[in-house]
């Protein structure tokens, strides 16, 4: 079956007779000042499935932000310690998990929104990592949402055994996330506001007797659990004394950043269109509960939608002024069991996994390797409602090999079929490539302006952005943190 119509007739446009649909140029209009939304307002999500290097897109519009601005609030709003965003600063390479990637900059009011699971331990351990390169700023501006849901080795030990028993949790990160979100739905939570109760100890102290009993339900006990750690390895979940214990001594560092009227802040903040707002999500729509490839999905809202939740209704997502995708410009990546169509498993995966150091930022695990896939990434940005893209790792191009990007699928019936979030759905699909120009990507490592890009680079970005009804933001070209080209 040849490509659906419409991908046909870009292809034609752009390799055919050479339109480039304006992506040659900078943007005609400041996506920052767009007609009807808050000014100064962007969001970031994954486009994919994760991993597409969001964490220093938001650094770089920090950055931005930052010359103009006295102050912005830089906003995560889902996710926990599952996260893992690295940025470049000063030739260091800056793993952060819970803390968005603007907390680096010195004018940031960073925000841990409602939506997110926040483990205590982790928290500090990063704040100590990162210490060192704000210490010129004196407080750190950190305000964790009290209404936050706290992870705990608890959720930790409970996630494990649950891996044990059964295969729903092959796909995790370990760092109990999804526990964390499930109490929520069983009406157990213990929220960060909970650490700074007159009776913390008993409302900690039964969210102790329930895991141990949980635990004790999949033949297992914390006395021989351990769990990870950001700073020091695995840890023992301990007695209920030494839990008890453990959250005392975190909870007396972290009591200063926790908040109680977050609502407030945001409100105030987001009425004053003077100050910019940068939201930064974890994970990636293509791991969204609904959106994702069931049963490897993540716990928490990584769209858009998320925001609503997580800042009670204060901001919607329609009123921000840029809402973006990230995605790997000319591959995708995912970790866990599921199996993209577009799986590649050959020299072209190896090459591109080592020159694009495609390992998990917080698990360390090699990440499977799929072809662009155009029916799986426009499902996402539709239901998104993404209106621009970022396209990183423009410099993971080879003049050796054309880009393949998958088309369209077909069924068993050889007729056409439409992505859909369920694994078992999409193991019986069969993808349709059509191989693209590529380029040199080590001739545009660094580059940083639109007219350093090749032409056949160019055709590319019209291409993708073109089929999947979105326009071009940025750009990546390189691990450095100034490697990035703006079309806005």
């Amino acid at each position: 079956m040849q490509m659906p119509d419409s991908v046909a007739r870009i292809y034609d446009a752009v390799y055919g007779q050479g339109q480039l649909f304006a992506v040659d140029r900078p943007l005609a209009s400041d996506p920052m000042h767009s007609q009807g939304a808050r000014a100064n307002s962007i969001a970031i999500a994954g486009g994919a499935f994760g991993d597409e290097g969001k964490g220093r897109i938001v650094d770089e519009l920090c950055t931005e932000f930052a010359r103009s601005a006295s102050r912005m609030i830089i906003y995560r709003w889902n996710g926990g310690a599952n996260a893992g965003h690295t940025v470049i600063v000063e030739g260091q390479r800056i793993a952060l998990h819970q803390l968005p990637s603007g907390s680096l900059h010195e004018n940031a009011t960073v925000v841990l929104g409602k939506g997110m699971v926040v483990h205590p331990g982790d928290l500090l351990a990063e704040m100590a990592h990162i210490r060192p390169l704000i210490a010129q700023r004196g407080r750190f501006d950190l305000h964790v949402d009290a209404q936050a849901v706290l992870s705990l080795d608890t959720h930790r030990a409970f996630e494990a055994a649950l891996r044990d028993w059964a295969s729903g949790g092959q796909g995790s990160t370990g760092r109990g996330i999804a526990p964390a979100y499930a109490d929520v739905l069983f009406r157990h939570p213990v929220r960060v506001g909970d650490l700074l109760a007159d009776d913390w100890e008993s409302r900690l102290g039964a969210h102790y007797d329930l895991y141990s009993a949980l635990m004790r339900g999949l033949d297992a006990d914390f006395s021989a659990a351990e769990v990870p750690s950001l700073d020091s390895g695995p840890i023992a979940v301990g007695t209920y004394t030494d839990f008890l214990r453990r959250i005392s001594e975190q909870t007396a560092e972290l009591r200063e950043y926790i908040d109680a009227d977050t609502f407030r802040l945001v409100r105030d903040a987001w009425a004053d269109e003077s100050i910019p707002f940068v939201f930064e999500g974890a994970q990636a729509i293509g791991l969204d509960p609904r959106w994702g490839v069931y049963p490897d999905v993540t716990a928490s809202d990584p769209t858009f939608d998320g925001i609503a939740h997580s800042t009670e209704g204060v901001v919607q997502p329609w009123r921000i002024a840029a809402r973006a995708g990230a995605i790997k410009a000319t591959y995708s990546s995912s970790v866990g069991t599921r199996r993209l169509p577009t799986h590649i498993d050959d020299e072209l995966a190896h090459r591109i996994r080592e020159d694009a150091h495609e390992y998990g930022a917080t698990t360390k695990r090699p990440r499977d390797i799929a072809h662009i896939d155009l029916p799986c990434l426009g499902f996402f940005a539709d239901v998104s409602r993404m209106q621009y893209l970022v396209l990183t790792h423009l410099d993971i191009a080879y003049p050796d090999t054309p880009i393949r990007v998958c088309t369209h699928y077909t069924d068993a019936n050889g007729d056409l079929a439409t992505y859909r979030p369920d694994q078992a759905y999409l193991d019986t699909v069969t993808p349709h490539y059509v191989e693209l120009p590529s380029w040199n990507g080590a001739a545009v490592q660094g580059a940083r302006r639109i007219e350093d890009l090749p032409r056949e680079a160019l055709q590319y970005v019209a291409f993708l952005t073109q089929a999947l009804g979105v326009t071009p933001l940025m750009g990546t070209t390189g691990p450095q943190r100034e490697a990035v080209i703006r079309w806005a």
